[in-house]
């Protein structure tokens, strides 16, 4: 697929808005409204970020630049990057299913059955048994779904959502 000017330009005003973000933080950089056009303010708002974050200083956003302001633009919002794990919308686990997804799946449950009582704790197999099943029954039956024993993209989602409540420490 060819790079497009609609690419280029929503990719412009991306970097633009991390830059925007980065200057609200760092006075060295001027505030400049992201927008999908390389203004001039933009070039000088590029070149001030290049020198106050010794790079060369050719006021355009080259690969280094680009990489550059991303990690800042993290490292300053203290953003992590998600992690996207569920396959697509149509995808489901059920019992004789085995992998990778599986093992997660047999984790985030035990995580949850440490803090909540009601949650049964899994083996960790890698394989979708009954233990797994009836431990995704009752996750679906604290979410009021239906109680099939099959991760779903709708079981999977309130898993999300329970284990992102929780603080998780390492």
């Amino acid at each position: 697929m060819a790079y497009t000017d609609a690419d280029r330009q929503e990719h412009l005003r991306e970097i633009l808005e991390y830059l925007y973000h980065i200057a609200i933080r760092d006075l060295r950089i001027p505030i400049v409204t992201p927008s999908s056009s390389f203004t001039p303010e933009a070039a000088l708002a590029v070149r001030a970020y290049q020198q106050a974050y010794t790079l060369p200083v050719t006021g355009e956003i080259d690969a280094a630049t680009w990489d550059s302001i991303t990690a800042t633009y993290r490292l300053l919002t203290d953003t992590a990057l998600p992690l996207t794990i569920f396959p697509h919308h149509g995808f489901r686990l059920q019992r004789g299913d085995t992998g990778e997804l599986v093992y997660l799946v047999q984790v985030l449950l035990n995580t949850m059955a440490k803090r909540y009582a009601n949650l049964p704790a899994v083996p960790v197999s890698g394989s979708y048994d009954i233990a797994t099943s009836d431990a995704v029954m009752r996750l679906q039956k604290l979410a009021a779904l239906p109680e099939n024993g099959i991760l779903d993209r709708t079981t999977w989602d309130h898993l999300a959502a329970f284990i992102n409540q929780l603080r998780l420490t390492l």
